[in-house]
């Protein structure tokens, strides 16, 4: 642990990238959180930015609202455990699924805890987020890093656990034919996982020539520009059979249409982005070709356990998804840089004291 940073500890302070108000973040003392007896204290080693933290920062996001402390990316070492913690030790390398739901409403009662009412997830309430020194978390959803798991990507746990979940409702099988739309961080994401589950055919869109370079670093079948004129008719062209699922990764409006031109009779349309504006549907289409429309909301603790296991395994690079690692204290200028939609930017993290740059 850095000089500075042990200093803070024993004054029972730490940093924190606080949101203070729309399109402002500044890195501020925040008192250290205080420990249940079943909760575990982590020092981060990194935290990554979401596209929700981003929603955030532009004041678009449905539930975080400023002054809150941004993030729910997280791996980390434990720092010290509540009275009642009896299966983590000191030094353990962790992350955490970052959702506690209730136990006691109609979905958690039906299995589908991931759609509970109830649910507190960090950046609400008084559970403070994983962008700063040290971060709170129930023991109960803080998972141990496999022995071949370094800290780096350990942090990519949480996105990972929302692809495993898409592919899950896209039904996505051995010899499935894919198109995911929008290669970010979930987009590729999603795109590896369906490669994972056996999808005999994966293609993915992105904006950028630089995130499609990305996917065929990482081994994704075919990529396709989303600038290409007239893609939809070429895509047509190569796949005349169209695809059996359709994920849509990017929350842009014409992303919709497009996936009900390209899935296939019967085929289904799993949408994981965040559409914040408003999105004409082709119902009538839907009802004439029995087309599925499904939501994917976060996960399960059987999505977080499976991108666990797929990390651990070491066959596949999610790492390539990693495009910048910066220090904590240059939150405020990384926000501003990543609100400017550079090319070159996919998953960005930050670098709290259990980093190693």
């Amino acid at each position: 642990m850095p000089l500075e940073a042990r200093r803070r500890m024993e004054e029972d302070v730490m940093k924190a990238v606080m949101l203070q108000e729309t399109g402002q973040v500044a890195v501020v003392e925040h008192e250290t959180p205080r420990l249940g007896a079943n909760d575990v204290l982590i020092e981060v080693a990194y935290a990554g930015i979401c596209g929700s933290d981003m929603h955030a920062f532009r004041g678009r996001h449905p539930f975080r609202e400023p002054p809150v402390v941004l993030g729910h990316e997280v791996s980390g070492t434990v720092a010290a455990m509540g009275s009642d913690v009896d299966d983590f030790s000191l030094g353990d390398r962790v992350t955490v699924m970052p959702v506690v739901s209730c136990g006691h409403c109609t979905f958690c009662e039906r299995g589908l805890p991931n759609l509970c009412v109830n649910k507190e997830v960090p950046g609400t309430g008084d559970w403070l987020g994983t962008m700063a020194d040290y971060f709170r978390a129930d023991a109960g959803i803080t998972y141990k890093l496999g022995e071949n798991t370094s800290l780096r990507p350990g942090c990519l746990a949480e996105p990972l656990a929302v692809a495993a979940h898409a592919v899950a409702q896209g039904k996505v099988r051995t010899g499935s034919r894919v198109l995911v739309l929008g290669g970010g961080t979930i987009g590729l994401l999603t795109a590896l996982s369906a490669k994972i589950l056996g999808a005999e055919t994966v293609v993915l869109t992105d904006l950028y020539d630089y995130n499609l370079e990305i996917a065929k670093a990482m081994g994704i079948d075919d990529r396709r520009s989303a600038r290409q004129e007239d893609l939809d008719r070429a895509l047509l062209q190569d796949y005349p059979e169209k695809f059996e699922t359709v994920l849509l990764a990017s929350g842009a409006p014409p992303v919709m249409e497009q996936a009900i031109n390209l899935v296939q009779r019967g085929g289904r349309i799993v949408v994981t982005a965040l559409f914040l504006d408003e999105t004409p549907v082709d119902l009538l289409q839907v009802t004439l070709q029995e087309l599925q429309v499904v939501g994917s909301q976060i996960y399960t603790s059987k999505d977080f356990e499976a991108a666990l296991r797929w990390l651990d395994a070491g066959r596949w690079p999610f790492e390539k998804v990693i495009s910048h690692v910066y220090p904590l204290d240059q939150a405020p200028e990384v926000f501003q840089n990543v609100a400017r939609h550079p090319e070159n930017a996919i998953k960005v993290l930050l670098a709290g004291p259990g980093a190693t740059l």
